[in-house]
């Protein structure tokens, strides 16, 4: 009788043991059916000498669940990376298969004007989380990598008298293309004093922008779909330069040369 209960009270704890493993096991967990999913971040010029945002979760949906990409908090200055500069923002290993989001989760922002750091009001919506697309599929064993490019000067609005603003807004602009089917635009600009900004046209749609290095002359526009575009660029001086029909290829960089604005 003894070692009848025995032998049930063992297989009972087997029962239990296999129904908890069997509840606790995640179908998109990572493991070896996993790829890479690695997400950076760009940005335009703006008229500010500081765009800061605070990242406080990175995160990709996939079959009705989000996963996160980054949990710790991570604080950008978004000038500090334009003319075809990026930062590593979020990496993770992530089930294979296909995502339909991602989603920024953002904490705190703030702009810095002739010396005084001023706080931006933060939307519900990015506190709670942006979402937004493209869709992408991440296959077992490979690295995928989303540019993220933050439009600060689109994105931060004043209130108040436009002159004489008395309060700072994020209103989050952003574009996101995978990195893996982008091209670029860059030239040098040969009169540089009086600040030049390269514009990429499609339509009438400046699809972003960089200001050119001071030091060299150099620009470049990257992280461009495949296509056609109208590049111009302008100064503060109102001279300008405007070419039409020029063509990006994935993966190369196609080059203007040395341009002198008029």
């Amino acid at each position: 009788m003894m070692n009848f209960l025995k032998n049930i009270s063992v297989l009972g704890i087997g029962i239990l043991l296999m129904t908890n493993l069997g509840c606790s096991e995640n179908p998109t967990s990572p493991g070896s059916n996993s790829g890479t999913l690695k997400i950076s971040l760009t940005d335009s010029p703006a008229s500010y000498e500081a765009v800061n945002i605070t990242f406080s979760e990175i995160s990709a949906h996939i079959n009705e669940e989000w996963i996160v990409v980054r949990s710790e908090p991570i604080t950008v200055n978004l000038l500090d990376w334009n003319n075809g500069k990026s930062i590593e923002i979020g990496r993770a290993d992530v089930p294979a298969g296909h995502y339909t989001q991602i989603r920024l989760k953002i904490d705190n922002a703030e702009v810095v004007v002739d010396g005084q750091t001023h706080p931006a009001t933060v939307p519900s919506g990015a506190q709670t989380g942006l979402k937004f697309g493209p869709e992408f599929s991440i296959t077992q064993g490979s690295t995928y990598e989303l540019m993220i490019d933050f439009d600060a000067h689109r994105s931060i609005v004043t209130t108040g008298p436009p002159n004489s603003p008395n309060g700072y807004k994020l209103k989050p602009t952003i574009r996101v293309i995978p990195v893996a089917i982008t091209g670029s635009i860059s030239g040098t600009i040969t009169n540089l004093q009086s600040l030049p900004v390269a514009y990429a046209i499609v339509g009438t749609d400046t699809l972003t922008s960089t200001a050119v290095d001071t030091s060299n002359g150099a620009f470049m526009l990257a992280y461009l779909p495949g296509g056609t575009y109208t590049v111009a660029v302008n100064d503060t001086a109102g001279h300008s330069f405007v070419t039409n029909n020029v063509e990006v290829v994935i993966g190369s960089d196609h080059k203007l040369g040395s341009i002198t604005l008029q």
